[in-house]
């Protein structure tokens, strides 16, 4: 780390003073401001002495720099220590867990738990769920198939487990929270199905239209001698989808391009606190902010505490013109960065067909047929 940058003030000299003794200032001086007969600048300590040994006047207004934070927070220490302990009691007051608690009683409850406690971590007096409910369900669903259901959910400091085996379906319990369906967001052919929750309800290569049901939540759908038990639909269905897309394309079109330029500001975050360690000079005419927040962690946990970076990138205007050759092109390729950007995974563009054709005075006008296979499912509450 450059020394120079641990101390700094910003201080008001006279100008004349400043042009006595500029060139013996050992680190580059920023001129931040000037005002009548002063200017305002930035200097180290080292510098402040060589305003002392040459009997220059000045006045401090600001400071500035790591080793001014680091002794304010030795000035107030106790306040800092009992905020770290109160934010490391709250994170880890967050995860703990008190209690594990079954919805019945059955012959794999011990074995459940004793799969549930390998993703806890002893921290003092407090057990620390460390893992992710998600995957947790996942691992127990596949450990213990034999369920008709399994399920962790978190409330507070305890983990409900809700167990249901084929022979209580229908006499303790007819829903699980949050039950529903897959229904159709758009029109489709059925090509695929990766259901982890539910029925499909849906034939290979059957075309289904918006609104159709695709995935019951109900697991008794094929017994219609028994009541139904309603459980949250989950999983895929790809489907391959049609769609007409209209492009327009400018003869002549102005967009905005990063130049590869790049300036930072570097702050120190503590505690909602923004001290600025590095600031920027000259910014650029056109630019975008991009904002980086790097916390301290303990653990797992985060601390409000560590560095932010503001990141200006410097942007510049680019005119391009467009033929018919060169405006087709962008056209297609509009349209599959479009599709791409939203596609998730296993989604892919089948084909890209041009139907229509046209152009006036300033722009060109097409028409694509596009073939895709995608996920149309959408989940629908009961």
């Amino acid at each position: 780390m450059n020394k120079a940058n641990l101390f700094k003030v910003i201080i008001k000299v006279k100008i004349n003073d400043f042009l006595k003794i500029h060139q013996k200032f050992v680190n580059e001086i920023k001129i931040t401001n000037k005002k009548g007969d002063y200017y305002f600048i930035r200097v180290t300590e080292h510098d402040l002495d060589i305003l002392d040994n040459h009997d220059i006047p000045y006045e401090i207004i600001s400071y500035q720099g790591l080793k001014y934070l680091l002794a304010l927070i030795k000035r107030h220490i106790s306040i800092v220590v009992g905020l770290i302990i109160l934010v490391i009691f709250l994170y880890v007051q967050t995860f703990t867990i008190k209690d594990i608690r079954f919805s019945s009683e059955t012959k794999d409850n011990e074995r459940i738990e004793q799969l549930i406690r390998k993703h806890f971590k002893d921290y003092l007096i407090f057990d620390v769920f460390t893992g992710s409910i998600q995957e947790l369900n996942y691992e127990l669903r596949k450990e213990f198939s034999h369920f008709e259901w399994i399920s962790v959910e978190k409330k507070g400091t305890v983990l409900y487990v809700r167990l249901l085996e084929p022979s209580i379906i229908n006499k303790q319990i007819q829903t699980v929270e949050g039950y529903g369906d897959l229904v159709a967001k758009k029109d489709g052919i059925i090509k695929m199905y990766k259901i982890r929750h539910g029925l499909p309800l849906i034939q290979y290569n059957q075309f289904v239209r918006s609104g159709e049901l695709l995935v019951t939540g109900n697991l008794r759908y094929n017994y219609g001698d028994e009541s139904a038990f309603y459980v949250p639909s989950e999983g895929v269905v790809y489907a391959e989808v049609w769609d007409t897309v209209n492009v327009t394309v400018p003869k002549m079109l102005i967009e905005s391009a990063y130049t590869g330029r790049i300036k930072t500001k570097k702050i120190f975050y503590f505690f909602g606190l923004n001290l600025t360690i590095k600031n920027v000079d000259n910014m650029y005419e056109q630019y975008d902010e991009e904002i980086v927040l790097s916390l301290f962690k303990i653990g797992k946990f985060d601390i409000p505490l560590g560095w932010k970076k503001i990141h200006y990138l410097e942007k510049s205007d680019i005119i391009n013109i467009y033929d018919e050759n060169t405006s087709l092109i962008f056209a297609e390729s509009k349209i599959r960065y479009e599709l791409i950007s939203k596609f998730k995974e296993g989604e892919q563009i089948i084909s890209i067909n041009l139907i229509n054709q046209s152009e006036d005075e300033n722009n060109y006008y097409y028409t694509f047929f596009v073939q895709t296979l995608e996920d149309i499912a959408i989940f629908q509450r009961r």
